[in-house]
């Protein structure tokens, strides 16, 4: 005996329009890899007029795993402009910086007669802070974890990330560097303000899909007539990156 078994006859136009999705999905997918992958290797120098009377170099976010070209241009570009100040935005490590004395190496070479530093998330999550603390220490960099220092161009604060995110209230009229745009919430007086962490939110066709922070990226004036900078930074955890490009800022 033969079980014949009742099978609807496939229809034509519903197996294309099934092809159809499951291509257009395919080549869209591809398309967004493909651009998540372009955006890392894109980077961009923005020029800040602060009246400084000093060059700043302001890198965030470098999320240092190796030396590619893309640390490789970050370095030339330094180099040639001769800053007479660096700062680093938090977030130069992060979980897969598996070899730090590839950091020490890139950090090493990373040239100016003043050099300040702050910690990101990145940096605590991974448990790598206190080794890097030491590392920017033996090349130069003054560690500001919510502390003051004086600097040719004028009094500098640096903030520590908080993991709350709430950051008490601080009045100065100088300038700040801090991983977390969202403390620019809680400072008033300040000259200044460079910040990082969003990598300039999430982007698709345009539009900003997602930010972490209240601040996106760009920059804001504040209420006391003071300026946020917010950095889309210098790397990202990993190798594609849905945001911005690349962005190094250089301040005078």
């Amino acid at each position: 005996m033969v079980a014949w078994s009742k099978q609807r006859p496939r229809n034509k136009d519903m197996v294309t329009r099934r092809r159809f999705i499951v291509i257009s999905s395919l080549v869209i997918a591809g398309a967004c890899l493909s651009i998540g992958y372009v955006t890392t290797k894109e980077l961009e120098v923005t020029r800040l007029n602060l009246g400084l009377g000093r060059k700043i170099a302001f890198l965030t976010d470098l999320h240092i795993h190796e030396i590619d070209d893309v640390k490789e241009k970050v370095l030339n570009i330094v180099a040639n402009e001769q800053p007479d100040a660096i700062l680093l935005g938090g977030d130069t490590v992060d979980a897969l910086t598996f070899n730090m004395d590839v950091v020490k190496k890139y950090v090493s070479m990373l040239e100016a007669n003043e050099k300040f530093a702050v910690m990101g998330n990145h940096e605590y999550w991974s448990g790598k802070a206190e080794e890097l603390a030491g590392i920017l220490k033996d090349n130069g960099f003054i560690l500001l974890k919510d502390t003051f220092a004086q600097a040719s161009f004028g009094r500098i604060c640096g903030l520590d990330w908080r993991e709350d995110r709430k950051y008490p209230e601080l009045r100065f009229d100088g300038l700040v560097i801090v991983h977390d745009p969202n403390a620019a919430l809680s400072i008033s007086g300040a000259r200044t303000i460079l910040a990082g962490h969003t990598h300039g939110g999430v982007v698709i066709a345009g539009q900003t899909i997602y930010s972490n922070s209240v601040y996106v990226r760009g920059l804001y004036r504040l209420k006391d007539d003071g300026i946020l900078y917010v950095s889309r930074g210098l790397g990202q955890m990993f190798p594609f990156r849905y945001t911005s490009s690349l962005e190094l800022v250089i301040a005078e």
